[in-house]
């Protein structure tokens, strides 16, 4: 009998434990059953429009929507391949018509879905600053044969200097075919630098007052900051463009005769399609956030004029600058929590 009786304690005690186990479990991960969400991946390449545009999502959706978010630092062709198959979510400020043979089969074949703009119409162009153009009469792609010695490789003086996109980027190598197509790779050399490394050498000509021959686009800080004179070009022209992503995928077609300029279009919010399964919320605050082009000039400038180097102070900054434009992308209830963070940070300079 007090075997049986020494028995049934072990067991009521084995019980309790087993619950209290339960109960513990329970509450660490997510209070009584409730599971944990997602972590949402963001594309993280190296430009400052998508630094501060992927700490605005941070922001947005972790305060707002109780995701957690992490930014995945890819190269393009990574970023492609992950978008396509679901390990990233999110590709904020995606320039499509640079990567056009990957981008129109992953929209069609369902693997990635295209929820919207992210701001208006942004040009990528050839450019040298403003003074060079008005002293020297340099107007077109073609006058700059006759001007190369105005912008001299200092590592080879027999030619001048294009300041190219960084490796990696597909600029890099559309602008490598489209200077072979102008006849200019007979007067210029060209190099790749970093996107930092782009910006200073941009930069630190017009602080200089020198002659500086390279890419650039907008919306950025450089562009606000100084006086810039694009070249002309020919005009945009589907058909030509077709045959000069052609040749970014087959070398054999190279050189082409003839190149024209980018086209100013919009970029756009690209994501993995499953993210509308797992993340609805997300997917319907996305289709509205349009971050704008001018609001993004802005808050570069400001960025590079205060020398900050933490992007979350850059977007908070935005927020407060530009609540009347965010807050049409969320939630009241996502407002609530978004507002009272970004009040609540403290000051970001």
């Amino acid at each position: 009998m007090n075997n049986l009786k020494f028995k049934r304690k072990r067991w009521l005690s084995l019980s309790l434990a087993l619950v209290m186990v339960v109960i513990l479990t329970g509450s660490c991960f997510g209070g009584g059953g409730e599971e944990a969400k997602p972590i949402i991946k963001t594309v993280q390449t190296d430009y400052e429009t998508q630094w501060l545009s992927n700490a605005l999502l941070k922001i947005i959706i972790e305060e707002g929507y109780d995701y957690p978010v992490e930014d995945i630092s890819v190269s393009v062709p990574v970023g492609q391949v992950s978008l396509s198959d679901g390990d990233i979510d999110i590709w904020y400020d995606l320039w499509w018509w640079y990567y056009l043979p990957w981008y129109e089969p992953a929209l069609a074949n369902g693997e990635i879905e295209d929820v919207g703009i992210s701001m208006e119409p942004a040009p990528s162009f050839w450019t040298i600053p403003q003074w060079v153009h008005e002293e020297y009469n340099i107007n077109t792609v073609e006058d700059m044969k006759d001007n190369w010695e105005l912008f001299q490789d200092p590592e080879d003086p027999s030619k001048g200097l294009f300041i190219n996109c960084p490796i990696g980027w597909q600029c890099q190598q559309i602008n490598s075919i489209k200077m072979e197509a102008y006849g200019l790779t007979d007067y210029y050399n060209i190099i790749e630098p970093s996107a930092g490394a782009l910006e200073a050498a941009m930069a630190g000509a017009q602080i200089k007052g020198e002659p500086v021959f390279g890419y650039y686009w907008a919306p950025t800080a450089l562009m606000g900051m100084y006086d810039w004179y694009i070249l002309e070009e020919p005009k945009f022209n589907a058909e030509v463009w077709d045959v000069v992503l052609a040749a970014v995928d087959d070398d054999s077609m190279r050189p082409i005769n003839d190149a024209c300029a980018y086209e100013a279009v919009s970029p756009t919010v690209g994501i993995w399609s499953g993210l509308r399964d797992i993340a609805p919320d997300v997917v319907t605050m996305l289709e509205k956030m349009v971050i704008g082009l001018e609001q993004v000039n802005q808050t570069a400038a400001w960025v590079k004029q205060n020398e900050i180097e933490n992007w979350e102070m850059a977007a908070i900054w935005y927020m407060r600058e530009y609540e009347d434009r965010w807050t049409t992308w969320v939630t009241d209830e996502a407002y609530t929590k978004i507002k009272n963070f970004v009040d609540e940070y403290g000051p970001v300079t």
